[in-house]
């Protein structure tokens, strides 16, 4: 039995990889997961239409909706980055996006569609709660207060773009078989000065100490949660928990602590402070970076109104902790109502962002020049020299975000910021001044887009010996990750501050950098945490603050690109160095480390420290089979069986797809 079925899928692929839209340049397997989701979103695309058409559920319609609803997991596909699905997951997302997008388009655009009158807005939201609850994605809360939030917004880029289902689904999945190839449109090509030669090797001036070295503290993903209530339910189904229903669950197990929580919660306002209050008592902060992501992760109960007072009340905050310190921040995807949508400018005033941008500048403004309001009011970034020599630049990197369905709307109206940022290191370099670029998502972040990615880099490139240093947040990881040329050279690193929140399963945790007065380089960070365990032991005392490690003493004295790629050699080369690195990336959270991290899990990690345009993965392999190989000889080497369980999972997947068309 079991052989007929490798058969049968083995034939469904075959005859499934020459279907129009799917290229032949994938590995084997995506060309089969992408072909096989192709199939099935084309033949669910025509039962749903016919439903809408008709009214009526043929069983084939009924039978593929109830197999499409029992293969994916019910919570990750809202709580993880779709780079990190499981490949169940990822093929539903994929097989629904392609699906879904082409029946609410061709509803929308065909003389005749359904959705093509003045009840639109209500059918297709009829339509999106119909796939909620058949797919059982999510709670009918979670649901409705998304698509009220975004359908809008999805309605307006539908009727003033020409985006087809598949290039829509290879950007929003673009780091995954979901990809069959961006629409032309979207391979712009940024306007770089070649003024100055390519670098023909890695930038190697090893940042030196000084008696006049100061401190920078970076605060990143505070995500405050003004609803957190300890005691409360901290294993939910919703995406965020630790909020409601402390009737039945405090004193028990699924309680949420009272300094946080290791699943999937956000920051209570006392560890918030708490953080503030440790850092003004054990570091002279000469300059604070905040790097986004300020709002909680309720992503279906935002509202200007409450999105507004969580941001003041975080900028009011830091200007009580530190009255004497410039905070210069930057924007994160949270920010926003809805989540993750920045628009372009020229939109109506419903579905604009420059509400936000408006309130930003107002809280900004009490760090920031008055000449810095043109460009956080058109786009929310901004530069500011803050002493002769130094300029720091702070970029909305939403613009690459491919959760920012404005990115759909058209690709070409992410070129003026990345052209902004150009003609900045291009005055920055003539002026002699070094650079500090923030940025909330590292450009090799698999949701970051990699045409945006990729013209980013050659900015980073040949501005390289400008910029001297680049520091993210988003990934809730304390991380590094190495820019190179396009000849392979490492120019620059981007600097990952971890996260205060505790979304999910790390300590919360922020960084304090060291930096050269003269040339802006990073000579060292250090990172401290509070153990979450220990701090919720006792709940009316202060959480025990410590340095969970310093990186020079830990890693490496030589914080050059250099430097740190010889690190990432080393990380492959010696496998409990790159152990350390990953606990150290993990905030060292005992959920984590009981977990433990398997010999793909280190490849993953030493992989993204390689990797700043996600297509680009030339360093990232090298790497990999390097720590393979010094995985494969180590002693006693303990098998925990990952290997065995991503071959279940693509066979289970397999026999799904089977079990699907053979109902038809």
């Amino acid at each position: 039995m079991k052989s007929l079925i490798v058969l049968l899928c083995g034939l469904i692929a075959a005859t499934a990889v020459h279907l129009p839209g799917v290229p032949m340049d994938f590995e084997l397997e995506d060309k089969v997961l992408s072909a096989i989701s192709d199939d099935v979103a084309q033949r669910l695309e025509q039962e749903y239409y016919t439903f809408l058409k008709t009214g009526v559920e043929t069983p084939a319609f009924q039978k593929l909706t109830q197999q499409l609803a029992k293969a994916h997991t019910k919570k990750d596909i809202f709580t993880k980055n779709l780079p990190d699905l499981e490949t169940r997951d990822s093929f539903v997302v994929c097989t629904l996006c392609r699906s879904v997008i082409n029946v609410f388009i061709r509803s929308v655009r065909e003389e005749g569609g359904e959705l093509n009158g003045e009840d639109s807005t209500v059918l297709m939201k009829k339509i999106a709660m119909d796939v909620c609850r058949r797919m059982e994605l999510q709670t009918e809360e979670v649901c409705e207060g998304l698509i009220d939030f975004n359908l809008p917004t999805v309605e307006y880029i539908m009727h003033n773009s020409e985006m087809d289902s598949h290039s829509f689904c290879s950007l929003f999945m673009e780091v995954s078989f979901c990809n069959t190839g961006s629409n032309p449109a979207y391979n712009w090509t940024l306007t770089v000065d070649g003024k100055v030669p390519a670098p023909t090797g890695p930038k190697s001036d090893t940042p030196t100490h000084s008696a006049n070295d100061f401190k920078i503290c970076q605060f990143s993903d505070i995500h405050h949660d003004p609803l957190y209530e300890p005691g409360s339910l901290a294993a939910c189904p919703e995406p965020l928990c630790c909020q409601r229903q402390k009737s039945t669950t405090e004193g028990t197990s699924d309680a949420a602590g009272f300094w946080g929580d290791y699943r999937d919660c956000d920051l209570p306002w006392r560890s918030f402070e708490s953080a503030l209050d440790h850092a003004a008592k054990t570091v002279n902060c000469k300059y604070i970076y905040q790097t986004g992501d300020i709002v909680d992760h309720m992503v279906w109960g935002t509202s200007v109104k409450k999105n507004s007072e969580v941001l003041s009340k975080v900028t009011d905050q830091f200007i009580k902790v530190f009255p004497e310190t410039r905070v210069f921040p930057c924007i994160g995807n949270h920010e926003p109502h809805p989540l993750n949508l920045f628009s372009p400018e020229g939109v109506p005033d419903e579905i604009s962002t420059k509400w936000l941008y408006e309130h930003l500048y107002n809280d900004w403004s009490k760090w920031l020049p008055a000449d810095t309001k043109e460009t956080i009011l058109k786009g929310g970034y901004y530069t500011v020299s803050p002493e002769k020599g130094f300029r720091i630049i702070a970029l909305n990197g939403n613009d690459c975000y491919t959760d920012n369905f404005w990115l759909y709307h058209s690709g070409n109206n992410k070129i003026p910021q990345l052209q902004w940022l150009h003609d900045t290191l291009l005055a920055a370099e003539a002026a002699g001044e070094h650079v500090h670029v923030l940025n909330h998502i590292p450009s090799g972040d698999g949701t970051c887009w990699s045409v945006w990615a990729r013209e980013y880099n050659r900015c980073i490139t040949r501005f390289h010996k400008t910029i001297s240093g680049i520091f993210n947040g988003h990934s809730h990881k304390d991380e590094l990750n190495v820019h190179y040329s396009e000849q392979g050279h490492a120019t620059a690193v981007s600097w990952n501050g971890g996260a205060l929140t505790t979304f999910s399963y790390k300590n919360p945790n922020y960084r304090v950098y060291t930096v050269n007065p003269d040339t802006y380089d990073v000579t060292n960070h250090h990172t401290y945490i509070y153990d979450l365990n220990e701090a919720n032991k006792k709940p009316a005392e202060q959480p025990n603050w410590f340095l969970e490690y310093d990186f020079a003493k830990e890693f490496t004295e030589d914080l050059s690109p250099a430097g740190i790629d010889k690190l990432l050699d080393d990380f492959a080369d010696k496998p409990d160095l790159m152990r350390k690195y990953w606990r150290f990336r993990v905030t060292s959270a005992e959920p984590q480390l009981t977990s433990g991290c398997d010999r793909n899990c280190l490849a993953g990690s030493l992989c993204r420290a390689a990797t700043t345009v996600n297509n680009q993965k030339e360093r990232c392999e090298e790497l990999k089979q390097r720590l393979f190989e010094a995985l494969d000889n180590e002693p006693e080497e303990k098998d925990d069986g990952a290997a065995v369980l991503g071959a279940l999972s693509i066979s289970s997947l397999l026999a799904l797809a089977l079990a699907m068309r053979i109902g038809f």
